[in-house]
């Protein structure tokens, strides 16, 4: 099972925190398996590298669009307005300079 979570989070990376919750389970059912004994089965270090990567993808993925979208100068400056102003057409200028990056 350990493997089948594993491979359903790396397929799922893009969905966040679903690949997140699917490489956790799959990385504490691989421990789990071992029950009394000290080494972990070939299948359980399978799932256990499975679901360790694709947990690491998933962040890294959610990493690289968070730098994506704070180093362009106009959202941080969308943000830096809506900061200031508070208003509802500084937020729709945030939210439309975040979609044409995302885009």
């Amino acid at each position: 099972m350990s493997v089948w979570l594993g491979i359903t989070s790396i397929l799922f990376y893009s969905t966040g925190v679903i690949a997140i919750i699917l490489g956790g389970i799959a990385i504490i059912l691989a421990f789990l398996s071992r029950g009394n004994t000290k080494k972990l089965s070939r299948q359980a270090i399978i799932g256990l590298i499975i679901g360790t990567i694709g947990v690491t993808v998933t962040y890294v993925t959610i990493g690289l669009i968070f730098y994506k979208i704070l180093s362009d100068p106009s959202v941080v400056s969308a943000i830096r307005e809506y900061a200031q102003t508070g208003s509802i057409d500084a937020y729709n200028n945030m939210e439309n300079a975040i979609y044409s990056i995302v885009r």
